[in-house]
């Protein structure tokens, strides 16, 4: 694997005390040794969020990436993208659901790299159905990919982070700050819907509510061992999820990309929310500000909301109203 010059860990910027003058005790920088570069994993890397996520890293320096996919032509595009930045990398097809491919992954990786630093869990799937509609083998692909693709991931690459937190140890009591920045992590893509799950949209926002209470469970769970664990909860933004998705009404589709047509973020800035809340240790992203008011007013007012929805639904499935929710 190729070897580049390593920088910062996460885009952010550089805390106070960490050069040479500080470590030394006097105003002269003294020459460090080039460190290997970081180490980063991103499924569903050819296209949308995971694409973004790998031209932020490769524009922060100091990362070899591993762009992750189910189509591998979408992933060396990434790739290609990386390159031109300036980072190094290399694309792998991979359907995240599968266990043994995600092994064999950890196995092959862990031949040139002494440690993993970040994973990113962004492969996904869309689909959108009511209850009772639709083919049921469409909801259970929707809860594979999303979930337990997910929880593959976790589980297979979880003990290679432990045992790469273990060279973070020692910076723990000199600066928290700079500990957390440092530490191995995990960053799992979820969805607003996980919290607010609209009409139509149960398997999706079931599939991303488990993703929530797994990170949950994780943070925990993997705090003690100087692993971070962040899950992030978008509103709608411009991505080519509902291109591949499925709907059993077109007036479910056109909702779908009436929100995201008129969603005031995009990838870029989701996976920098998302890059900084980790660099932060932080356990929670919602981004978006529509999210953030919808999730506050869900937990203060609950079956006000819900009732909110039920109507406004109602007026696209009688009017058809591609604006009736939100």
């Amino acid at each position: 694997m190729q070897r580049v010059p390593g920088a910062h860990p996460l885009p952010s910027p550089p805390l106070k005390g960490e050069g040479a003058s500080d470590l030394l005790g006097r105003g002269v920088s003294s020459p460090m040794p080039p460190s290997p570069p970081r180490l980063a994993i991103v499924t569903g890397a050819g296209s949308g969020l995971g694409r973004e996520f790998c031209r932020q890293l490769a524009r922060a320096g100091g990362w070899h990436l591993v762009a992750v996919d189910v189509e591998l032509a979408d992933a060396e595009q990434t790739i290609a993208e990386v390159r031109q930045l300036g980072a190094a990398g290399e694309a792998v097809a991979m359907d995240v659901t599968d266990a043994a491919g995600w092994t064999a992954l950890r196995e092959r990786l862990q031949r040139d790299c002494p440690r993993l630093d970040l994973l990113v869990n962004n492969a996904g799937v869309c689909m959108s159905a009511e209850v009772g509609d639709g083919d049921l083998a469409e909801w259970r692909r929707v809860i594979e990919v999303n979930y337990l693709g997910l929880l593959a991931g976790c589980h297979v690459m979880t003990p290679w982070l432990k045992a790469s937190a273990t060279a973070s140890t020692g910076a723990s009591t000199r600066n928290s700050r700079l500990a957390t920045r440092n530490s191995p992590a995990i960053i799992n893509i979820a969805s607003i819907t996980a919290y607010l799950p609209a009409p139509a949209m149960g398997a999706y926002a079931s599939s991303k509510a488990a993703v929530v209470a797994l990170t949950e469970a994780m943070y925990a769970e993997l705090r003690p061992h100087g692993v971070h664990v962040t899950v992030v909860a978008p509103g709608f933004f411009r991505t080519r999820l509902l291109e591949r998705g499925t709907f059993t009404l077109r007036r479910h589709r056109a909702q779908a990309e009436y929100l995201t047509r008129t969603a005031k973020i995009d990838a870029a800035s989701v996976a920098r929310a998302a890059l900084a809340a980790s660099a932060h240790g932080r356990l929670y992203a919602i981004t978006g500000r529509r999210a953030r008011w919808l999730w506050r007013i869900k937990r203060l007012a609950p079956r006000i909301l819900f009732r909110v929805i039920a109507r406004r639904y109602q007026r696209i499935i009688i009017r058809g109203d591609v604006d009736g929710v939100g």
